[in-house]
């Protein structure tokens, strides 16, 4: 619908009208209301058309007939109306009633400053009257003072004269204080003790005085210790400096000194780091369930981070993933993956990650320790026990390596807010394929999110 003012903003931008920010606002106006541009149009049509009509010159006799319809339709004054009276052929003529204009009555601008002038003047002469008449008060006190043009000091003999008459009342004098006696036992300040005279007599010397230090003498600062503190910063490399060993062993020394710890990798393209992390894993040797409802909320891009649990790769083992994930890395442009942080598993990390998988991981429960028998019967030969080993751990399955499992999920960023993902099937092959955590592995959470940027 349109009001009155934008109909006036769009009159006066068809006239030419329009000051440089209300240009602008027409310009927002027109470019987002179909409206505002049919009328626009409108009014810049009938504004062309007017122009395009002919020029006529007025009749010759147009000043003069509005002149006297002007004259037919003036009031006639009332005093007039009196003295003439109206013929009854002429209609009667509605008299104008007078418009009373009241104005506010102004007050000079003189008058504040003459009403503060007569009142310094008025204070002025009073207090030269009272001064006055105080001084004519005191010179009648004494008769003999002559006048001031005879003042000649103490020359004069007739100074006595001048001063107050005796019979002027005196003023009354002070008490005089009486100041008690110093005791006997008083020593003078900075002065050395009375010692009685005698041979071996030594003077005492005074105390040193203090002496207040200041900035550039004040003497040797005390002796001050510093402890050493070790101040452990967070792990952060390029992911692509992973393809060097050293920042491999750097890793491996880092997960090694808590027991459990969350990476976040930051990816450009969420998706994109997915697949390679695909790849990485296969190359290391790291069987990786992806679940599909992350996949499918990836493509549509309702979801931009995800987590990948994994508890079956020691340190070492971790660093060479991440190697892998470089290389695969290097293989794209642009990169998808920007830096690696890495920090101990925080307490709402475990919190989010437990509501994520459905069930407690154990982060930082103790892993199992695989119990031997080492009881044996001294009568039998120790060829037999090593056979008897060999035998059951061919028949149970026990000495074959550990299976490197990994399962990948949706992440929300929002601490406290976990995506529940219990009813995964990829999830829950990953639990059944779990089983006892060994010793020397690390659980870790890798977050693969968006920078901060």
């Amino acid at each position: 619908m349109m009001t009155d003012d934008v109909l006036q903003l769009i009159t006066a931008g068809v006239d030419g009208e329009l000051t440089a920010i209300e240009t602008r606002r027409l310009t927002r106006l027109l470019n987002s209301s179909a409206e505002a541009r049919a009328v626009h149009a409108k009014i810049l049509a009938d504004s062309k058309r007017l122009s395009a009509l002919p020029r006529v010159a007025p009749p010759a006799d147009l000043h003069a007939n509005v002149m006297a319809r002007i004259a037919s339709l003036t009031p006639i004054p009332t005093r007039l109306a009196k003295l003439e009276p109206r013929p009854r052929s002429v209609q009667p003529v509605e008299v104008a009633r007078p418009v009373i204009v009241t104005r506010r009555r102004q007050t000079s601008s003189w008058v504040p400053v003459a009403v503060a002038a007569s009142l310094l003047l008025c204070v002025t002469s009073g207090s030269f009257l009272f001064f006055s008449q105080q001084n004519r008060t005191a010179s009648a006190r004494n008769v003999n003072r002559p006048p001031p043009g005879t003042h000649k000091a103490a020359g004069d003999p007739e100074w006595a004269k001048w001063l107050p008459a005796e019979t002027a009342q005196r003023p009354s004098a002070p008490v005089p204080r009486e100041h008690a006696a110093p005791p006997e036992t008083y020593v003078a300040k900075n002065t050395l003790p009375v010692v009685p005279a005698g041979d071996d007599v030594v003077a005492l010397a005074p105390e040193p005085r203090s002496v207040r230090p200041d900035l550039l003498g004040g003497g040797f600062l005390p002796e001050t210790r510093f402890d050493m503190v070790e101040v452990r910063l967070p792990f952060l490399k390029p992911l692509a400096a992973f393809a060097g060993e050293e920042a491999q062993e750097q890793l491996a020394k880092e997960l090694s000194r808590d027991p459990a710890y969350r990476i976040d990798l930051f990816s450009r393209n969420p998706l994109r780091a997915v697949e390679l992390l695909r790849e990485a894993s296969k190359a290391a040797g790291v069987n990786l369930y992806v679940d599909g409802n992350t996949i499918a909320a990836l493509q549509k891009r309702t979801v931009n981070a995800t987590v990948v649990y994994t508890e079956s790769l020691t340190a070492p083992e971790l660093a060479t993933l991440f190697a892998k994930l470089s290389a695969e890395d290097a293989k794209v442009s642009p990169h998808a993956f920007d830096s690696l942080h890495a920090t101990p598993v925080s307490q709402v990390d475990g919190t989010d990650l437990r509501s994520t998988l459905g069930f407690d991981p154990g982060l930082f429960k103790r892993p199992a320790v695989e119990k031997t028998d080492r009881t044996s019967d001294p009568n039998k030969p120790l060829s037999s026990g090593t056979a008897d080993q060999i035998v059951k751990s061919v028949l149970t399955g026990q000495g074959k390596p550990v299976e490197k499992t990994a399962v990948l999920l949706s992440w929300n960023l929002v601490p406290g807010r976990p995506i529940g993902q219990a009813n995964s099937a990829e999830l829950k092959q990953f639990v059944a394929k779990r089983g006892e955590r060994k010793a020397g592995m690390v659980p870790v959470m890798i977050v693969i999110r968006p920078g901060n940027n």
